[in-house]
């Protein structure tokens, strides 16, 4: 064969490799299109969102399961489940996570709980399927679950990274092996000065930050995982819930100087650590899933939904979206967003519009009568006499309420509601701010509130109990701050404080 021919064929046989490239990433895209359908699966503790096959969104339902008996071990917990399960997202880009809950870039998952919702999101697509950083949110929702103490903000995340290094094999979890991207922070980063990590603020710029994270870990492994220093870090944790300071607080658990537990925190990284194994439930005992194949209405709207859910207030934008979406499609799956939109932050009149058929259909759905409230009670918000609008809401809130009585969002709203009406400072109201607070202990707004409210009800033993977990959020320290402004108004006992308590918003876990 001459040059030429030798030419031809090469071009001839790279055209049919092209051509079965092109074929091959076609196929691809069919299928990624099949599999891109949303699914949900609803365990005992857990609502999990995902793009994933049946297969896989079970192994992760299980997965999750597991984790939790674990964290119930691992603390000694053993309360009740929460009947309010958490939501978890499993998105497919950073985009698509950012667009849910704001952020920096380079995060790969969020865990967020405030006033309007609680949910976890988590970017798949990063490394390692993104399970550490969901193992790290879901350790934080159930502490502020299940253990809502005043932890300082190192612990937070030291035992967040601690637990979410388990790794599960067929039938045992192991957990207490090191992390190895905090690891290698802390050996090719500066550390952080440990009185610094004890008691000065969260660094912000990304250098310290990842310092803090690491050296959390650290501390966390170590105070965790040594029989001396056990008892130890109880005492001080007692002592931080009691109401005394960070500082007094280590003096009273450690009895040692800061420099000598640095010695021996230095000293501890350099030694082999150890773990432990724990039996995987789930390889003996299938958790219960069940798997919902949500419409295709959800592929544009389903995380329009998660963001309403962690968004208080109107967000630029999202309601567009929302209605531009929605105008595509002809299912309830699409109305009830759309419904939940218009109520939320929309127009009223359209919210009657679609919430009307939904709820002739469904009169006892707790959710659709929630929106049902909201849309009154926003009207009442900005009327110059609101009265009116404020009783149709608690009319809603109420049937709501009896529908599932779990519900926190509508104990909340239906407090609220309460303001313009003399019972609102009352022990009834205080006592619903106090439910909703037991249901969603992350989220503050009850807390705060029934606070406020117990401090004018000379109640101050009780208010200084809420308040004390609040006082050491490190995501919030405007929330922190506005939180003991009011424990010193509790703690004045009646007598004027040096600055009025504001309460503040609350906010969201992100992993760095």
């Amino acid at each position: 064969m001459n040059s030429a021919n030798r030419r031809a064929g090469k071009e001839k046989m790279r055209f049919f490799w092209w051509r079965a490239l092109a074929a091959s990433l076609l196929a691809m895209t069919f299928a990624s299109g099949a599999a891109a359908e949303w699914r949900r699966a609803e365990s005992a503790n857990f609502v999990l969102y995902s793009q994933s096959g049946d297969t896989k969104l079970r192994e992760q339902s299980a997965l999750l399961e597991d984790y939790h008996l674990f964290l119930r071990a691992l603390t000694g917990v053993t309360e009740p489940a929460s009947p309010n399960k958490l939501n978890v997202y499993m998105v497919r880009s950073e985009g698509q996570l950012r667009g849910i809950y704001d952020m920096p870039s380079g995060i790969d998952g969020v865990y967020v709980a405030n006033s309007a919702g609680i949910l976890a999101v988590v970017n798949e697509t990063a490394a390692g399927g993104g399970q550490e950083t969901l193992l790290h949110e879901v350790a934080h929702h159930f502490m502020k679950q299940y253990r809502p103490l005043p932890y300082p903000a190192w612990y937070m995340e030291g035992f967040a990274e601690y637990a979410s290094t388990a790794t599960f094999k067929k039938d045992v979890i192991e957990y207490g092996r090191p992390s190895v991207g905090r690891a290698y922070a802390l050996v090719q980063g500066k550390w952080l000065p440990l009185d610094e990590l004890l008691f000065a603020e969260v660094p912000s710029d990304r250098e310290r930050m990842s310092a803090f994270y690491a050296q959390s870990w650290l501390l966390s492994h170590y105070l965790l995982r040594s029989p001396e220093m056990r008892p130890k870090f109880a005492a001080y944790l007692a002592a931080a819930a009691g109401g005394e300071s960070p500082r007094e607080a280590f003096a009273t658990g450690f009895a040692t100087p800061v420099a000598e537990l640095e010695r021996a925190l230095r000293a501890y990284s350099k030694k082999p650590m150890s773990y432990t194994r724990f039996k995987r439930v789930s390889e003996s005992a299938r958790p219960a899933i069940a798997i919902t194949r949500l419409p295709p209405s959800a592929d544009d709207l389903l995380l329009l939904r998660a963001t309403m859910e962690v968004r208080p207030e109107a967000e630029p934008g999202l309601l567009a979206k929302v209605r531009a979406a929605a105008s595509k499609h002809d299912d309830d799956f699409a109305r009830r967003v759309l419904a939940q939109a218009e109520a939320l932050h929309g127009d009223p009149a359209r919210a009657d519009a679609l919430l009307g058929p939904l709820l002739a259909a469904r009169p006892d759905d707790s959710e659709l009568l929630y929106f049902k409230g909201m849309r009154h009670l926003r009207v009442a918000r900005d009327a110059a006499d609101g009265e009116s609008q404020y009783r149709l809401a608690r009319t809603s809130f109420a049937r709501a309420h009896k529908s599932n009585p779990d519900h926190w969002q509508t104990l909340l709203r239906y407090a609220e509601a309460l303001r313009a009406d003399e019972r609102f400072v009352s022990d009834n109201t205080i006592n619903i701010l106090l439910l909703a607070s037991e249901l969603a202990p992350q989220t503050q707004e009850g807390t705060m509130n029934a606070a406020q409210l117990l401090i004018a009800r000379k109640r101050w033993e009780e208010a200084e109990r809420l308040l004390l977990p609040v006082t050491g959020d490190p995501h919030n320290r405007g929330l922190a701050e506005g939180a003991r402004r009011l424990l010193e108004a509790a703690r004045a006992r009646g007598r004027p404080v040096a600055r009025s308590p504001e309460p503040a918003k609350d906010g969201a876990v992100a992993k760095e």
